[in-house]
């Protein structure tokens, strides 16, 4: 917490400006009165901040306060335990939840009331260093008192910003588990194909129709090097890379050319393999451009 010394140095509130200050109380005790009451009826002219004194009783209580708060600003000392008491003050108005730019506007109203109090009582030649010093103890005081709504701010804040680290943090880690999850999976699967071709492979010589054999194996081979591309592709992610859209793209290019070597050989129809033909050279141009793009 920032000490009365730093408060002062800042304003640049100087010991001379203090005792300007304390040496107007006892003309200024005569305005004590007249103060609270004054800035009493400015605040019921505004139903926002007439709400806040429902009786006769609490208003004669709060102009009283008011008044206390005045004969303050001239006490001339202005140490911890003066600042202390405008923290409190600040903390009861953000316990009330009195909305801050009503505190402000409360200040321009007293700032007015004091001008024209010091203009009576001060004489001509002494009136603008007094103005001087007045203005910096009533910026001051709003400085003060404004923090509590600060902290409590940054209270706010820091809750919301305590939890919202903790639930990214979380769904950090979620998100790394399931991709370890992922990972396992293309290895079991990629065990699968491997098995897969091995089948392939050894049925070669099967039912007399060798090229049928070599196509099939060869159609388990390019998926054996799309899994390997999927799990290099995993792991960079796991590492913290990006993920490479062109591995997709190439996945599904791989698996329309099996499409196509496959139905070549089966004779399938002419309509169905020209379609699959013309969408394996769409792939490709798609991922020729994506290549390049990546390539810049």
């Amino acid at each position: 917490m920032i000490t009365a010394k730093k408060i002062k140095a800042h304003y640049d509130f100087t010991p001379d400006e203090e005792k300007i200050l304390g040496d107007l109380r006892a003309a200024m005790m005569n305005y004590r009165d007249r103060f609270g009451q004054e800035l009493m009826a400015s605040f019921m002219v505004h139903e926002s901040m007439a709400e806040y004194f429902p009786d006769e009783e609490k208003e004669k209580h709060h102009a009283m306060t008011f008044a206390g708060w005045f004969m303050r600003l001239f006490s001339g000392t202005y140490d911890e335990t003066y600042f202390q008491k405008l923290r409190k003050v600040g903390q009861v108005h953000v316990d009330i939840k009195l909305d801050g730019h009503l505190v402000n506007a409360a200040m321009t109203t007293a700032r007015q009331l004091i001008d024209g109090y010091i203009t009576e009582a001060v004489p001509p030649g002494e009136l603008e260093k007094t103005r001087i010093a007045v203005t910096k103890i009533l910026d001051i005081n709003l400085d003060v008192m404004t923090s509590s709504y600060r902290q409590a701010e940054l209270k706010k804040y820091f809750i919301h910003a305590k939890a919202e680290t903790f639930l990214i943090n979380a769904l950090e880690r979620f998100t790394h588990g399931l991709n370890l999850v992922l990972g396992l999976a293309l290895a079991v699967v990629s065990l699968a194909v491997i098995s897969l071709f091995i089948y392939d492979v050894t049925h070669i010589f099967e039912g007399g129709n060798i090229e049928h054999g070599v196509v099939a194996a060869l159609g388990s081979l390019l998926i054996i090097w799309m899994m390997i591309e999927l799990l290099s592709t995993e792991v960079d992610h796991l590492k913290g890379k990006k993920i490479a859209i062109k591995v997709f793209i190439g996945i599904v290019l791989v698996a329309f050319i099996r499409k196509v070597l496959i139905g070549s050989l089966r004779h399938d129809n002419l309509f169905e393999y020209g379609t699959r033909v013309g969408t394996l050279f769409l792939l490709a141009i798609v991922y020729w451009l994506v290549s390049r793009a990546d390539a810049k």
